[in-house]
């Protein structure tokens, strides 16, 4: 029997709703024909321009550090996005 509240077609993803991550609980950064991504459980996050992480600038600006990490701030991910600050 079906619930008239959980259907396969009106499932979220929980990536649908903005949320917090910390950049320390990333995997380092991957590239693929997409462009770069990094693993947060087993979520695919991408910057939100779809191709590249913007680089780290201390005290500025968060984002793809020399080490291949994302720099430790938090970020806000939509619909599988760093969403722009």
């Amino acid at each position: 029997m079906s619930s008239k509240f959980s259907t396969p077609f009106m499932a979220k993803s929980p990536l649908n709703d903005a949320k917090k991550i910390a950049g320390q609980d990333t995997s380092e950064i991957k590239s693929d024909d997409k462009g770069e991504y990094v693993m947060h459980d087993t979520d695919t996050i991408r910057p939100a321009d779809g191709k590249n992480f913007k680089k780290f600038i201390k005290g500025k600006q968060s984002g793809k550090m020399d080490s291949g990490y994302l720099s430790d701030d938090d970020y806000t991910v939509k619909d599988g996005k760093i969403v722009n600050k």
